[in-house]
């Protein structure tokens, strides 16, 4: 049975990094976020955070934070948990910030979602990129017209078929990262809405775009 670990994505601030979007990816299996955007978790703080957070519904029963300077090299714990229960008389700022907590949780799951990358696929992509380099074909931006054009003229079929299938890959993971800048972009412009309205109109924007 493959081996699950376990993570959450992360709004920092100040001193309080927020706990949001948590998911499961198998051992050795790409994450498509940067260092600083997320954490790792024991599985009973992992339980925990799903369980409070209430998925299902997208309402969090209340908010999760942890304290101090974090990334995905942190381990966070169950008693590292911090937890401020939602209230009803909770100040218009503070409506706000979870409004844009709630919509960039599930941004984060949207954009998840499309940004699946297998360890097969990249595996193939590498042994794809080896045999070229083997073949003394060596592609960067800088000389990827020069290259293509090398493999063409040499009439080596079987270089030319790996080299379309290099292209193929390529321009898949291209669409990726495509679509995590303007996740990104996106991202960055809930953060600094001031209003819901703002944040409702971009959130849409976001998904009218992916």
């Amino acid at each position: 049975m493959a081996q699950m670990l376990f993570y959450s994505g992360i709004m920092k601030q100040g001193e309080k990094n927020f706990l949001v979007n948590p998911f499961e990816k198998i051992v050795g299996e790409p994450i498509c976020l940067q260092k600083d955007e997320y954490v790792c978790l024991t599985a009973e703080a992992y339980d925990k955070l799903v369980n409070v957070l209430d998925l299902k519904y997208r309402e969090p029963m209340c908010i999760v934070y942890v304290e101090g300077t974090v990334n995905a090299d942190t381990m966070v714990k169950l008693e590292d948990l911090k937890f401020v229960e939602q209230k009803l008389d909770t100040t218009e700022e503070e409506k706000l910030d979870m409004y844009k907590e709630k919509s960039i949780r599930i941004m984060n799951e949207i954009i998840s979602s499309q940004m699946m990358i297998s360890n097969f696929e990249l595996f193939h992509f590498f042994k794809l990129n080896h045999y070229l380099e083997a073949k003394g074909i060596f592609i960067i931006d800088e000389n990827r017209e020069e290259q293509y054009m090398k493999v063409i003229e040499s009439g080596d079929a079987d270089t030319l078929q790996v080299l379309s299938e290099y292209l193929d890959a390529l321009d898949e993971f291209n669409v990726i990262d495509e679509k995590y800048t303007k996740y990104k972009e996106y991202k960055d412009k809930v953060k600094s809405a001031q209003t819901a309205k703002e944040v409702e109109e971009v959130f849409y924007e976001f998904t009218a775009k992916l």
